[in-house]
């Protein structure tokens, strides 16, 4: 998609425009309808919270090796280099979804709920998956395997900002996350439902617990940050192209519209189908 270089360029703004009917579906889906409501039952929140735990495993994998890809300045620049940025925002990551799935035990054993699609097993087969959840494990795969360079798709050394696809797959599936729970809390305002938590059909774990952490001031910041850092990084490799600004940009959403186009297919599909 060729798009006339403008001074405020911001590619994660591009992004959010680019596909409108594919981003509301997958962040306006009938299962946070219904758990805004309070009429989502118990064993359906299980199987994707089952499921959005095994997203934080393939997430870590993922970053690790987003990380050990990063070439980090071998001198001290003047201003913190964005590699620099998102080494820090990786590492936090990490350290968050590890306390986000031990929030899921804690709040699943408290209510009732189940997280583990493969009880008495050691391994979870792909037919016991949501399909969203193949489908991010694709994704997160295609970061390792470019990073590892078996892939034809692999950046030549040359090539401006070798992260920018695993960054902006992290800041896409967060910030899908964030918009969608955002979206749910929305919806809660005008749900009616009585004061008490619960009669809500999973007892109360969604209203009480789990849409408040997913749609907090604090991990919006923490979404926006990489965002931020995204589109410093990209508006000034932009600048450094001079004459040839038109062309750098239009190569930089080249190299990311399609894998964000595929994440929104895998986030859409990431909500299970109520009956």
């Amino acid at each position: 998609m060729l798009v006339k270089t403008s001074p405020s360029f911001s590619l994660t703004s591009h992004l959010l425009s680019a596909f409108p009917t594919e981003y509301t579906t997958a962040t306006q889906h009938p299962f946070l309808l219904a758990a805004a409501e309070g009429r989502l039952p118990k064993d359906v929140l299980s199987k994707w919270l089952a499921n959005d735990r095994l997203y934080i495993h393939s997430y870590i994998r993922a970053a690790g090796k987003l990380l050990s890809s990063i070439d980090l300045p071998q001198t001290v620049p003047k201003t913190e280099a964005p590699e620099t940025q998102l080494v820090d925002w990786l590492i936090e990551a990490l350290a968050g979804v590890r306390r986000e799935e031990k929030f899921f035990i804690d709040v699943a054993g408290k209510y009732g709920l189940g997280v583990d699609l493969g009880v008495g097993t050691e391994s979870v087969g792909e037919g016991a998956k949501l399909p969203g959840l193949v489908m991010i494990e694709g994704i997160f795969g295609e970061i390792i395997a470019q990073k590892e360079g078996f892939t034809a798709a692999e950046l030549p050394p040359s090539d401006p900002l070798p992260w920018l696809e695993g960054a902006v797959t992290f800041w896409g599936t967060e910030r899908c996350y964030l918009d969608a729970w955002s979206w749910a809390k929305s919806k809660q305002a005008l749900a009616g439902s009585g004061p008490d938590a619960r009669e809500d059909a999973d007892g109360g774990a969604l209203r009480n617990e789990f849409i408040p952490n997913w749609s907090s001031m604090e991990f919006a910041r923490f979404v926006e940050r990489l965002g931020g850092l995204i589109d410093f990084a990209v508006a000034e490799t932009i600048e450094r192209a001079g004459d040839g600004a038109d062309a750098a940009r239009d190569a930089i959403i080249a190299r990311v519209e399609g894998r964000w186009k595929s994440l929104l297919a895998a986030e859409a599909t990431f909500w299970p189908d109520l009956e």
